[in-house]
């Protein structure tokens, strides 16, 4: 299944069917399942973005910059 990085929503506290713990304030990955989707859709959770793909892209840019300034 897919992994996913979700939080609460801001005030609540929602529980984990895996282990019965409460899913942390900052966010951390779970198994993406129908018991996810319905905390989501109710507006329970909340998507976190995932910086780890960003900073590739980030990465990339001054590459990208070298290789247009030397076209010039």
């Amino acid at each position: 299944m897919t992994m996913r990085t979700i939080k609460p929503a801001e005030g609540l506290l929602v529980r984990r069917p895996d282990n019965g713990r409460p899913l942390a304030a900052q966010g951390e990955p779970v198994e993406w399942s129908a018991y996810w989707q319905r905390r989501f859709n109710d507006g329970d959770v909340r998507a976190v973005p995932n910086t780890a793909q960003e900073q590739p892209q980030a990465n990339q840019l001054p590459a990208e910059a070298g290789k247009k300034g030397g076209a010039k």
